[in-house]
């Protein structure tokens, strides 16, 4: 299996969906001796925002061979190819202001592209990432699951699936800010959830 692991939180060792997805990773391993697993920590090392540039590139009709679309669409490649080789994709990222991290969205931004993760037809748009599932590991604040304020899960759900993935599972561990008590619960919880899932996954 070939697992590509995305960290999208800017902590270290107080990150809490590091920490859960770490857990995932060693149980995933102990089911898949065979495991390769490649780490984007985009927390830490965010891909650029899409530019004026990158639009102009990633939007050009037909072949090309300026080098600077070519350029502009570098990191955007990198990231799609690993998306598009992957079999399973895990994302690990805390809850900002109700949504995902901006770091993340870069991330998405950069793989999210035409003729390559999906494409326009008239009949609308198809996706071009097939045969994937997700896991996604969030840590949140507060207790928002199932609430108007989690913006966080429908978007990862609408975009995954506009990409063509639509096997995805979420484990949250909510209220880590409420109180230790709270924390240490739900890194609990949720580390018991991701150590089963991992011996089915």
């Amino acid at each position: 299996m070939k697992l590509l692991h995305i960290d999208a939180s800017p902590r270290t060792v107080r990150s809490v969906t590091r920490k859960l997805s770490a857990v995932f990773v060693s149980a995933l391993r102990l089911s898949h001796t065979d495991l390769q697993v490649t780490h984007r920590d985009v927390g830490h090392n965010p891909p650029p925002f899409i530019s004026d540039a990158w639009i102009g590139a990633a939007f050009a009709q037909g072949d090309f061979e300026d080098p600077s679309m070519k350029g502009a669409l570098h990191h955007s490649d990198e990231l799609a190819s690993e998306l598009l080789t992957c079999d399973a994709l895990l994302i690990a990222s805390p809850m900002h202001n109700f949504h995902v991290s901006a770091s993340l969205k870069a991330w998405i931004d950069q793989v999210v592209r035409t003729d390559m993760t999906f494409k326009i037809t008239e009949e609308g748009p198809v996706p071009l990432v097939r045969g994937k599932k997700a896991l996604v590991v969030t840590s949140r604040g507060g207790f928002v699951a199932g609430t108007a304020y989690d913006f966080q899960e429908p978007y990862l759900r609408t975009i995954l699936g506009f990409i063509g993935i639509t096997d995805v599972t979420f484990i949250h561990a909510e209220g880590v800010n409420s109180s230790d008590q709270d924390r240490d619960d739900a890194i609990t919880t949720a580390s018991v959830k991701l150590v089963a899932l991992a011996e089915t996954w």
